[in-house]
């Protein structure tokens, strides 16, 4: 198997972060940690997502990571980075990972985790053919999806590199979060089983999604 680095990475705009965003980390951390040798994942929340800056409850940046970084504090093999956050411009993922593998000097493929929904419209993304040989796509089940083993390219298709995360197909979204929040007489104590404790505290005391 081709080596990897002790490190797999985790983007998306976490708006926010939730149960299943850890549910998938985790799962993917048990299943391919050992075989793929890496120790921790790291979530890269995004800073200025392009196929997402015309949401309208899209949060800033800065408080999107703090959710993260609240989620993610009580399990030492979870880490979260910071790169995107406060960059000028839009967030292009190929970027991002490019900037992290010269900074860390990681070897490639990455371990990469992403839903089989978000992988399916992967011709969108900026420089998805690059992006394809810097990583190894860990991918998640979504239902209505089925396993993406290839896209299209110029008319072409294009077999990715890519394993399943053994797990149950999740239909919790950051969307129907939000739009729960938004319309709940209960508020965020309604979704105590989807949101972590201290993600359901921050977002309670900012006011967050209402």
């Amino acid at each position: 198997m081709t080596p990897v680095p002790g490190v797999c990475f985790y983007f998306g705009t976490f708006n926010p972060i939730h149960n299943g965003h850890l549910m998938v980390a985790q799962s993917a951390l048990s299943q391919f940690g050992s075989p793929l040798g890496f120790e921790r994942v790291i979530f890269v929340p995004a800073g200025s997502p392009p196929h997402r800056h015309q949401e309208p409850d899209l949060l800033e940046a800065g408080l999107r990571l703090k959710m993260v970084r609240r989620a993610t504090a009580d399990n030492p093999a979870f880490a979260v980075s910071d790169v995107e956050v406060g960059r000028p411009g839009k967030s292009y993922t190929v970027d991002t990972l490019q900037t992290l593998i010269q900074r860390q000097a990681l070897p490639q493929p990455i371990p990469f985790i992403i839903g089989a929904d978000a992988l399916a419209q992967l011709g969108t993304w900026h420089q998805p053919k690059r992006l394809i040989e810097m990583v190894h796509f860990l991918q998640a089940p979504r239902p209505g999806f089925d396993f993406v083993r290839q896209i299209t390219l110029n008319g072409e298709p294009v077999s990715l590199n890519t394993s399943p995360i053994q797990m149950p197909p999740l239909g919790i979204s950051s969307s129907w979060i939000r739009q729960t929040l938004a319309s709940s007489p209960t508020g965020v104590e309604g979704l105590r089983y989807y949101l972590s404790p201290s993600v359901r505290q921050f977002i309670q005391w900012n006011g967050l999604y209402t």
